[in-house]
């Protein structure tokens, strides 16, 4: 297990959004990121995905912690197009998404928790693209992901 790096060598990492993306995270590393993302100037969201079953839910566990707007089309496109906009959120220097209990929707509807993976890694590329550090940390490994402390 490596090391956890120093908090300000995190915040300095966490504020970068050349460096963003999506990450699979062990519950340490994603908690000391939790910790420091509001010294980083991030908005912290935590999504548990414990009661997800299919896409449906995993879109509503989404909309409902986002707090996406009543126009929010219930679709991966619609997804997209609102991961891209969050104009309705706290004003922040960016954001750190934490998707936590995610074994269950692996486990339950693997296809559907791949393709809110892929929304999520082209969500971070366009926030990423306009200097914007937008981080998801996710509790399980996946095969779009990147450890965590490997390159954060």
């Amino acid at each position: 297990m490596s090391a956890l790096p120093p908090a300000d060598s995190m915040q300095a990492r966490l504020a970068d959004a050349a460096r963003s993306g999506v990450f699979s995270a062990q519950p340490a590393a994603a908690a000391r990121a939790a910790r420091v993302a509001e010294q980083a100037g991030l908005l912290l969201i935590g999504i548990d995905l414990k009661d997800t079953r299919d896409q449906a839910s995993l879109l509503q566990a989404l909309a409902d912690t986002l707090g996406f707007p009543d126009t929010f089309g219930h679709n991966l496109d619609a997804l997209g197009d609102s991961l891209g906009d969050l104009s309705w959120l706290p004003e922040s220097r960016g954001y750190l998404l934490h998707l936590s209990n995610c074994a269950k929707p692996v486990e339950r509807c693997k296809d559907d928790f791949d393709a809110l993976v892929g929304v999520l890694n082209d969500a971070a590329d366009e926030w990423r693209g306009r200097g914007t550090p937008f981080w998801v940390l996710i509790d399980q490994p996946h095969s779009r992901s990147r450890p965590f402390m490997a390159s954060a």
